[in-house]
């Protein structure tokens, strides 16, 4: 018979093997310092600050994407030295060492796709990335926001400790540099091989309700605008794994919300035990490290999604949401009865 330890141990055991930065407060996200941080950053950019100023109520909040597209907000490529210095404090102050480290590796890996390309480094430019803050910190409810091609990271701050870093979006391309000085860069290592692990681990029967397709889907599919498209958890119900095999999930899991400084993913991880029991993980295509495949896990208050079909099984698009409180959304109600609709979640 498998012993089952206790998911709250597993839970522990997951974050004490993490790389997180050193908590201040475990309970409580650092909303203090968030805002001293992003009105730090709006104040150096004078005379520019409207550049990256917009209102908490602007539609523009919702108006994420991932494609290497025009965006509004502070360009880094227009920013001095002292400004950049402040987007980075900004980035400190809501993510891990980790999640700064994979976001700055995602740019710089605009240059190493220009390279294979042949492509103009004004298209691919990895400073063609974008700052915005909504609302005005430290004055409840506010946010930021941080994007460009293959990232976007969407910080709501509903009230006093209380934030939301969902949507967001990390994706690589190519996944694996396949030549030249950074040949085997692999940014999103553990997102792909944890996954990997957890399917070769599984028994037949394991593995026949977790599979959901022959084939990878294509793409992500609860992307821009489409935030309810998946109301429903398919595949392998975590009740039906054994101990181990929980563990390289809540591990899988933890490489998303390991982005997140300790004090926003303690707490968030702890909402995810409470729904575990409500949790699946479903599988596309084959199980292989050199072919295509797809990879969701959803339940109450996790929805991650992970697909690396293009590039012949070369480019990553992966995608962390909260079914409950993207942009907010459930703090913003809880606190904010009377607040306008537009405070409210969009897909």
């Amino acid at each position: 018979m498998t012993c089952r330890k206790p998911l709250s141990m597993l839970i522990a055991l997951t974050l004490a093997a993490a790389v997180w930065t050193a908590p201040v407060d475990a309970h409580e996200a650092p909303t203090d310092e968030m805002a001293a941080a992003a009105k730090a950053f709006l104040d150096g950019l004078a005379p520019r600050t409207g550049d990256a100023s917009f209102k908490f109520t602007d539609d523009e909040r919702f108006d994420w994407h991932y494609t290497p597209r025009h965006r509004d907000g502070m360009k880094i490529g227009d920013m001095i030295q002292r400004q950049r210095d402040d987007t980075k404090a900004l980035m400190r102050s809501t993510l891990s060492a980790r999640g700064i480290l994979k976001a700055e590796a995602i740019m710089a890996l605009e240059g190493i796709l220009a390279e294979i390309e042949g492509s103009s480094l004004s298209y691919r430019d990895p400073e063609k990335y974008f700052v915005s803050v909504f609302g005005t910190p430290g004055a409840y409810p506010w946010g930021w926001r941080l994007e460009g091609h293959h990232l976007s990271i969407n910080v709501t701050v509903a009230a006093k400790g209380e934030v939301s870093v969902t949507p967001t979006f990390l994706g690589t391309n190519p996944m694996r540099v396949p030549s030249g000085d950074h040949k085997g860069k692999f940014i999103q290592y553990d997102e792909f091989i944890l996954a990997i692990r957890l399917m070769r681990s599984m028994n037949p029967e394991q593995r026949q309700k977790a599979v959901i397709g022959e084939g990878a889907l294509g793409n992500i599919v609860s992307g821009p605008g489409r935030g309810d498209a998946l109301d429903k958890p398919e595949g392998l119900a975590v009740s039906e794994l054994d101990a181990s095999q929980r563990l390289l999930l809540l591990q899988l899991i933890n490489a998303y919300v390991g982005i997140a400084r300790n004090e926003i993913g303690t707490p968030y991880m702890k909402l995810i035990e409470d729904g575990f029991a409500e949790t699946r993980f479903a599988w596309a295509g084959p199980v292989s490290e050199v072919e295509p495949f797809y990879y969701r896990i959803h339940g109450p208050r996790i929805l991650v999604e992970f697909d690396n079909t293009q590039g012949g099984g070369n480019h990553v698009h992966s995608l962390w949401r909260d079914p409950k409180n993207d942009f907010g959304r459930d703090d913003l109600h809880r606190h904010y009865k009377d607040a306008p609709v537009s405070h409210g979640h969009r897909p």
